[in-house]
């Protein structure tokens, strides 16, 4: 009797198995036989009220039950305004996920999310404003993006930036009423996470998280708008042990950039931007570097520039160095002027630690992808005791040098450098002069190399 009664709730069991089975088969498939194309205006029109996206399809319309009920535009344009001759993102793969009661019911009005994947989109930039007016006064359904290239075109149809994204997630939480725009993808072969957040409570200000994976760089910026003629910003970027932090204040078309006294902090800026015309006038401190560097990432990339990436730039630029990491040189500074897409170097000067200071002018020259740093020096000694004291010489041999002039090469990426063309005092009237070439190594090398041309 037991074993009657078993059999018969395994076969109940079973039957009702497969009459759920193939009843859901059934349900998911009958969408399939639906003609989607006469709906399209409908499918169009409330796809506006949903994602705040104009859609215009030329294509097939499907429905696909896996892996969630959507309907599949092959062939779809999107728009930011109705008016535009142009659209913003055509696909081939435009996903729609939509309820199944809303899919039997024929109403097409609430749609769950879109999806665009395995899409070239190309965006021109004055396509952003459009886009940054969209995530402050759209309220959307979540859009995603998974697997793109996004291609960036400047006024001249150039693509200037071509950016493998692997996702993109675009979205409104309704409990916290934050709107997130999180991307993952790649620019300039760097690895990266962006995400953008805007609370509803809070709708001027923003907060945008910027992470680069390899190098790891943290970029934090917090920004609130007043209007779009006011606004204020902070900025805090870490990168190894370097850190930055930022204050922005924009009003009537000035920009003024400050930072935090903060000891922590080795890149001081102080900077006044005015953008009709466009002139600027700021110092940079940067604190506790090598010197080496300072010479192969900063110096170099600004005097080794190409005049197509400074635009209409125009202004004045001091950078002091602070306590740099050198065993001679502490301090420095370096005046820059730009302008007409010209970078000229007004001054360079650096300070050797109570000895006195070297006036210098800075080149840099290229030859088959190898590139050379090179400085003209003039070193004034103010302190001939310290001087003797710090490359170990008699102090009698020094105390009548006042000037030593020296040319000095190195290679971009060696910490070798060359020192050549030594003259003693007046340069006119040499009392000493070496025509010799030494090759540096180490502040030994150095030490050697100078008392031999003083002897």
């Amino acid at each position: 009797m037991n074993k009657i009664k078993q059999n018969k709730i395994t076969f109940t069991l079973i039957l009702s198995a497969i009459t759920i089975t193939f009843s859901s088969l059934a349900i998911l498939s009958l969408p399939v036989l639906f003609n989607y194309k006469s709906k399209l205006v409908k499918i169009e029109n409330n796809f506006y009220k949903n994602f705040k996206l104009y859609l215009n399809s030329s294509g097939s319309i499907s429905y696909k039950p896996f892996p969630k009920p959507h309907l599949l535009v092959e062939n779809a344009s999107l728009s930011l305004h109705e008016s535009d001759k142009s659209p913003l993102i055509k696909t081939t793969n435009l996903k729609v996920f939509i309820s199944l009661r809303d899919l039997y019911l024929r109403s097409f009005r609430n749609f769950i999310s879109t999806e665009i994947s395995n899409t070239n989109l190309y965006i021109q930039l004055l396509d952003f404003k459009k886009i940054r007016k969209h995530f402050y006064e759209s309220v959307n359904k979540p859009i995603f993006f998974k697997d793109c290239k996004f291609f960036i075109k400047n006024k001249k149809d150039k693509v200037i930036i071509i950016s493998p994204v692997k996702k993109i997630n675009y979205k409104i939480n309704n409990k916290t009423k934050i709107k997130n725009f999180f991307v993952q993808g790649e620019v300039f072969g760097f690895n990266f996470k962006s995400d953008w957040k805007r609370n509803y409570d809070q709708p001027n200000k923003s907060l945008h998280l910027i992470n680069l994976i390899n190098p790891s760089i943290e970029i934090k910026n917090l920004y609130e708008f007043k209007s779009a003629k006011e606004f204020k910003g902070f900025t805090e970027i870490e990168y190894s042990q370097d850190k930055l932090k930022y204050e922005l204040n924009f009003n009537n078309n000035e920009l003024k950039i400050t930072s935090p006294l903060n000891k922590n902090i080795n890149f001081n800026t102080e900077a006044k931007i005015l953008f009709d015309p466009f002139y600027f006038n700021g110092s940079l401190k940067i604190k506790n570097k090598k010197v080496e560097n300072i010479i192969d990432n900063l110096i170099l990339k600004i005097l080794l520039y190409d005049e197509k990436f400074l635009g209409n730039i125009n202004g004045n630029l001091k950078i002091e160095f602070i306590d740099l990491n050198n065993k001679l040189i502490k301090n420095g500074e370096i005046d820059l002027v730009i302008n007409q897409k010209t970078v000229i170097l007004k001054k360079a000067n650096f300070s050797l630690d109570k000895i006195g200071n070297i006036n210098t002018t800075i080149s840099f020259s290229e030859h088959q992808g190898d590139i050379k740093f090179f400085s003209k020096n003039h070193l004034v000694i103010e302190n001939h005791i310290e001087f003797a004291k710090a490359f170990q010489v008699g102090s009698k041999k020094v105390k009548n040098i006042k000037d030593i002039y020296f040319n000095l090469e190195k290679s971009i990426g060696s910490s070798d450098f060359i020192i050549s063309d030594i003259k003693i005092n007046d340069i006119k009237n040499n009392n000493k002069e070496s025509n010799e070439i030494y090759l540096v190594k180490n502040i030994q090398n150095l030490r050697s190399f100078v008392r031999e041309v003083i002897d």
